[in-house]
């Protein structure tokens, strides 16, 4: 072999071993990567309460589960690693003493057991690797959801229930590039091309989080909700009183939290996946019954469960699907 074409070869050989080298570093771990996407999360300046962690909520709760008679008591005193798994019956987790049927959806009970027992704020991640893409997933849990329709919350119109779960979406491309971001909003959410989305250092999207019900928005101010996320007789009922359909209100000017070295309370990130940790499979509701709260004569009437944890959603099952039939903003 001609020295030139030994020089040729050579340099091909540590070129193809560069790229390859490469193209192994670019494969981030999932704890980085969820790091460099953190959201930064601003909250209304009358919400009550931040993300935290489950264990305080278990804590406070009993574990029961549905009978023929009604819901019975388990477990007075469970821990996260004590939930039930699938195929073992119908679950809730009831938070005491505290109930959505109080003033207000109970929301000064509820505000005080959070803070009494809640810690730092806390975001559940996921990492989700799907049709050539990952999926970064940012799960909150707050201790209770109370929609007030009026701003400030006064105790006219409502909803509650225990437990919330919403969660934010970074999409990446298999090289790891952002492409867009997608943000639960009740029962259906809002998606956004990366290089649209307000960011905090180039890497961190801002979420402006709605008083009361945690919906996650792109901005701050006042929001329509999507018509097909309230029930049918909710919409009637503010017809015949000649109200306009609900708004959330998401200030954004009141505490911030996320990844250390921007605003506010610094939220570490727990990671979670199919299997780990354990309470990710439990199957049953994180909370008591969903109540709506009208002047009489209507009065207080349960209105639905209150929410199954991240695995039992769509999002977590389907992310790219479930995000494609969320409306761009």
């Amino acid at each position: 072999m001609s020295t030139l074409k030994l020089l040729l070869t050579t340099m091909a050989l540590a070129a193809f071993v560069a790229a390859g080298a490469g193209r192994a570093s670019a494969a981030s771990p999932a704890s980085r990567l969820l790091a460099t996407y953190q959201p930064v999360t601003r909250f209304d300046p009358k919400e009550r309460f931040l993300p935290t962690s489950v264990q305080s909520f278990i804590a406070d709760a009993t574990l029961e589960r549905l009978t023929q008679t009604g819901w019975q008591v388990v477990n007075p005193d469970p821990e996260p690693g004590d939930l039930p798994g699938p195929g073992t019956g119908i679950w809730r987790l009831n938070e005491q003493p505290c109930s959505p049927t109080l003033p207000l959806g109970g929301l000064d009970c509820y505000a005080a057991a959070w803070s009494e027992g809640h810690g730092a704020p806390v975001v559940y991640g996921r990492v989700a690797n799907e049709g050539g893409e990952i999926v970064l997933q940012y799960w909150y849990f707050y201790y209770d959801d109370v929609y007030s329709y009026l701003y400030p919350p006064a105790d006219f119109l409502s909803q509650a229930h225990e437990g919330d779960w919403e969660v934010v979406n970074v999409v990446l491309s298999g090289d790891e590039e952002p492409l867009e971001v997608g943000y639960s909003e009740h029962c259906t959410g809002t998606t956004r091309a990366w290089g649209s989305t307000t960011r905090v250092d180039g890497t961190h999207p801002v979420v402006y989080v709605a008083a009361g019900s945690h919906s996650n928005w792109l901005t701050a101010g006042t929001h329509p909700i999507a018509t097909d996320c309230i029930p049918k007789a909710v919409l009637d009922f503010l017809a015949f009183l000649k109200l306009p359909p609900p708004q959330d209100v998401a200030g954004g000017t009141g505490l911030a939290a996320g990844p250390p070295g921007t605003e506010g309370a610094v939220s570490p990130i727990r990671k979670i996946d199919d299997e780990h940790p354990s309470w990710v499979s439990f199957p049953g509701f994180w909370g008591e019954l969903q109540y709506f709260h009208a002047p009489p004569p209507v009065g207080t009437m349960a209105s639905g469960t209150s929410p199954v944890g991240p695995a039992y959603h769509a999002v977590w099952a389907d992310p790219l699907g479930t995000l494609a039939t969320w409306q761009p903003g």
